[in-house]
């Protein structure tokens, strides 16, 4: 009784750490540098040339990996397994990838606008309604891996083919999706791996909402689609997504790749550590300039040395275009000294745009119904001692980790739309705040919700400075909706929605449909004013040949115009890939791993 009494309250602990907004403490591993708890801003003019300290050995590095995100932790993992590599890595963000909140899955949306997020906002959007769209980027060593939904999903061989880059094809990068997996399911065959870094498995809950999904969409048309990575086939259907899991707990790139090189004497890690600009003299990148405890500092590379600028599609051209690589006329303009003349940098931003329907239920059979204490916002302690123990139940869902794919008008070439189900609602048609009185007193209705997003988007956006300050965020617009056919796409995958829910499978148990409700007549209205997105961000600094004046890296992702200096990214995909972009951005950063060791 008392071994089960002292399980129970480590249960609750576990549990209430996870619902807080604030991050729970933890030890840092001793390999990680202590700095000050998240990155102040300091003003350019608050740090002068003068009080400049050498952050390393008068040798240099072999390696300076900006940005300890999604690629950042696969690189330091791949480079410092040769000793002779002197890798350092430079983190803005945090070192607790451990913190609970980003190890429980349904504790995902807590992550949001926290201390793990930059926070990002786009600004001046022309086709969608609002003030901007809110862009999660993740702030803390693992990047946008610990803020995710960790669905794991790589698209078709096509999106690849469609690169139209030599060794970037489907069949050039499948062996690396491979290298990078470790599929704890029954998965296997030519398009799995089973002894990578990466842990990838079946989602480990099944709400009984979700099976009604399953039979409204078969009963709607749609075949099921038992893996969606399999390129022997189409990726429509319907069915389960896998997730990146290790017992139904995050498995994120820092945990997965990074946490195990800790120990290693020639990478170091540096957290807190904001980039102000790649020093470049004689057009070869030469150091790396940067702020860490208020203080600017400089780390050198060591001859024949190459720095990876690894900080994602918001960060990444922002960083090139601070240290004078960039729009030669953009540049200037913010007094910024042109190092190299690279339109493309910052063009080309695409993500996955969504919406959402809504409806309520009347029976109480939702996840936050299964998560919660009867009448209140508390979280069951069943429910917590199940996931503390065994991994399974509702707190290892994400949220979203079922639902389909499908072409909106036959004569797509693959499909336009995925549809995430969600059995539960949110109290806003964006989705941001579904689960946000878990653990406070509030309690959400009981419901059900089809996230509709566009995961082949022909719209783009742009990334460019707001002045020459690193610490200004950048001005960013998304321009979700640009294209036409994206509306139609989301005004298709909204009727569809509203289809399967009103298949038998579902009977008189959908009551009400709350967002955008059947009575609104304006649903191009209602798209505007509620695109949001999927977080899928990528293409800022677009991978092509030389010829092509718009594209940054070439297939090695060397920069252009600049020696010693690569992009290693998902801001080097030149399209977007019909599927959450985590796993390419790994993929992409074993394979840059390998060229850089060969």
């Amino acid at each position: 009784m008392v071994a089960a009494q002292g399980l129970m309250a480590m249960a609750m602990c576990a549990v209430s750490s996870a619902f807080m907004l604030a991050p729970t403490p933890m030890s840092i591993p001793s390999t990680i540098s202590r700095s000050a708890r998240g990155t102040t801003r300091v003003p350019a003019a608050r740090y002068a040339t003068s009080s400049v300290s050498m952050s390393v050995a008068e040798e240099g590095h072999k390696f300076i990996i900006i940005g300890g995100g999604t690629a950042g932790c696969v690189l330091a993992n791949r480079l410092s397994a040769d000793k002779d590599n002197s890798v350092l890595v430079l983190e803005a963000g945090s070192e607790k990838f451990n913190d609970r909140n980003i190890k429980m899955p349904i504790a995902i949306l807590r992550l949001f606008k926290s201390v793990f997020d930059w926070g990002f906002q786009s600004e001046n959007e022309k086709f969608a309604t609002g003030d901007g769209i809110y862009l999660c980027r993740g702030k803390v060593l693992g990047g946008s891996s610990c803020t995710n939904v960790m669905l794991y999903h790589r698209g078709e061989e096509a999106d690849y083919d469609a690169w139209g880059v030599d060794g970037w094809k489907g069949k050039d990068v499948l062996p690396y999706f491979k290298k990078a997996e470790n599929n704890r399911s029954k998965k296997k065959g030519e398009f799995h791996g089973k002894g990578g870094l990466m842990q990838v498995e079946n989602a480990r809950y099944m709400n009984p909402l979700t099976k009604l999904f399953f039979k409204a969409c078969e009963q709607a048309g749609l075949s099921e689609n038992e893996d969606f990575n399999d390129w022997s086939h189409s990726q429509e259907g319907f069915g389960r997504f896998q997730v990146a899991q290790k017992r139904g707990k995050r498995c994120s790139a820092a945990s997965s790749y990074l946490k195990e090189a800790m120990g290693r004497k020639n990478l170091d890690v540096q957290t807190s550590a904001q980039i102000t600009k790649v020093l470049i003299e004689n057009g070869g990148a030469i150091g790396v300039e940067y702020v860490r405890d208020g203080e600017k500092k400089i780390a050198k590379l060591a001859v024949g040395g190459e720095i990876l600028l690894a900080g994602g599609a918001i960060s990444s051209p922002q960083v090139l275009m601070l240290s004078g690589v960039g729009p030669a006329e953009h540049l200037r303009s913010k007094g910024i000294e042109v190092k190299s003349n690279v339109p493309g940098v910052g063009k080309n931003l695409r993500d996955h745009p969504a919406v959402t329907v809504m409806a309520d239920i009347n029976k109480p059979i939702s996840i936050t119904d299964k998560v919660l204490k009867e009448g209140s916002g508390d979280v069951n302690k069943i429910t917590a001692l199940q996931w503390l123990l065994t991994g399974t139940g509702p707190l290892t869902s994400p949220g979203c980790e079922n639902g389909a794919f499908f072409k909106t008008t036959p004569d797509k070439a693959a499909a336009d739309l995925q549809l995430r189900f969600v059995p539960g609602r949110s109290t806003t048609p964006d989705g941001v705040k579904a689960y946000n009185t878990i653990g406070t007193k509030g309690r959400p209705p009981s419901g059900v919700t089809v996230q509709v997003v566009g995961i082949r988007p022909q719209s783009e956006g742009h990334v460019e400075l707001r002045s020459s300050d690193p610490f200004d965020k950048p001005h960013i617009v998304t321009n979700y909706l640009e294209s036409g056919e994206d509306m139609a796409s989301l005004t298709n995958g909204i009727e569809m929605a509203r289809k399967l829910f009103d298949q038998e499978a579902f009977g008189e148990m959908v009551d009400k449909e709350v967002f955008p409700g059947r009575d609104n007549k304006e649903i191009s209205e209602y798209i505007k004013s509620t695109v949001h997105s999927a977080n899928a961000l990528v293409g800022t600094c677009k991978m092509g040949e030389e010829s092509d004046n718009m594209s940054v890296v070439n297939s090695a992702l060397k920069v252009k115009g600049v020696a010693g200096l690569r992009v290693i990214d998902s801001s080097v995909m030149p399209s977007i890939p019909g599927g959450q972009t985590a796993a390419p951005t790994i993929m992409i950063a074993e394979k840059a791993a390998d060229m850089l060791m060969a």
